[in-house]
């Protein structure tokens, strides 16, 4: 991003970028509500939940059975705004900064990351973690994924995410199919190690280093949402890309001839399918 084309709007776009490139938990997590918002802390959105239907045996004398589609909610209160605000001195404009989006957008797009992985974390945490009979990685994670089919939670969809030290066994054992093995850079990228019994694997830095979850994408929700443009700033933008949203706000204090790039969002998350979530702490 050369320093003569900076707006608020290639600030946000370049954060965005740097996001969806590190990004790892928000990425596995339902986030069926991620838009511009009008409201603020403590007000409350809507999470769709999927409709279940059933099938019925088929009787000619009586025809076929009519369901309705009603689709399940949960309201979810918006969390806190995060902010990620730098200032840049005129001196610095003139002087030091040689590449905007290395310098400054890049970093308030890796701090949001971060601050995302651990709101959905806090979540994921809500849910007591279960007791194992298992005595090693392998057989926690088929204990775990067990736990999940005996309540009938979809095959489709579910991840397996697990910390630093747990990662490390995974990696030794000749059952994880390696995902530098795949043939493709997109799963590490991901931060994706490999495969386990139909579930892709992923290390997070903010989870736990001796801990093991096995979810379903719908267990958790993740709302990334934005203030509303304020008022007194004319040089501002929001923008939204795979469902995160960003707003930047340019200000100029002429007293102390500096500018401030202040970037935002609300994030929120919480545990929306509690049977559909189970973590262990591996020994």
């Amino acid at each position: 991003m050369a320093n003569t084309l900076i707006t608020p709007t290639n600030v946000a776009k370049a954060a965005l970028a740097t996001y969806q490139y590190n990004a790892v938990l928000p990425r596995l997590v339902n986030r069926n509500y991620v838009t511009e918002f009008g409201g603020g802390t403590g007000d409350t959105v809507t999470i769709r939940k999927q409709a279940k239907l059933t099938t019925n045996k088929f009787d000619r004398t009586t025809g076929i059975v009519v369901q309705d589609v009603t689709e399940g909610s949960v309201s979810l209160q918006v969390g806190d705004i995060y902010d990620a605000s730098v200032v840049v001195t005129q001196e610095q404009w003139d002087l030091d900064l040689e590449n905007f989006s290395y310098q400054i957008a890049e970093p308030m797009g890796k701090a949001m990351v971060r601050t995302s992985e651990e709101v959905i974390y806090a979540a994921m945490k809500t849910n007591a973690l279960e007791s194992l009979s298992a005595s090693t990685a392998l057989d926690s994670a088929v204990e775990l994924r067990a736990i999940l089919t005996e309540e009938e939670v979809p095959l489709d969809n579910r991840v397996m995410v697990v910390g630093s030290t747990v990662a490390s066994k995974l990696i030794l054992d000749d059952h994880l199919l390696k995902a530098n093995e795949s043939g493709t850079t997109e799963t590490l990228r991901n931060a994706q190690i490999g495969r386990l019994f139909g579930m892709p694997v992923y290390e997070s830095v903010v989870v736990d280093a001796d801990e093991m979850w096995a979810m379903h994408r719908d267990a958790v929700t993740f709302v990334s949402i934005t203030p509303q443009m304020p008022r007194g700033a004319a040089n501002a933008a929001i923008e939204v890309f795979d469902q995160q949203a960003f707003r930047v706000v340019f200000d100029y204090d002429v007293s102390k001839k500096q500018d401030t790039v202040s970037g935002d969002a609300y994030l929120t998350s919480k545990t929306i399918r509690a049977e559909a979530i189970a973590g262990a702490t591996i020994a």
